[in-house]
């Protein structure tokens, strides 16, 4: 899995669009789980894809408080946004807190 950071998809997306000039964006209505997707049609035929939705981890971490070792569990939710292209079919993903 190929994951940047949200700064490096914007850069990359935007180099996309950019080197194809003009697009049209169409994003789907979100659905029951939080997902909804956008397709950049550029007027040459290339695309951007991009899916967005919410993505659950657990979190592990060992603490110790006064001598005593704990491992703390957490679920966090995070908001996960795959991008590939016609020209580079390969997902890149970023993660942010949702």
């Amino acid at each position: 899995m190929n994951i940047v950071s949200t700064a490096e998809y914007e850069k990359a997306k935007i180099a996309f669009l950019h080197k194809h000039n003009d697009w049209e964006v169409e994003t789907s209505p979100m659905d029951e789980y939080g997902r909804y997707h956008k397709t950049y049609a550029c007027t040459d035929g290339a695309v951007w894809t991009e899916i967005n939705e919410p993505e659950y981890q657990t979190a592990e971490a060992e603490v110790e408080v006064k001598g005593v070792k704990f491992t703390i569990k957490q679920e966090v939710k995070l908001f996960r946004t795959e991008g590939w292209s016609t020209e580079n079919p390969t997902s890149i993903y970023c993660y942010e807190k949702f």
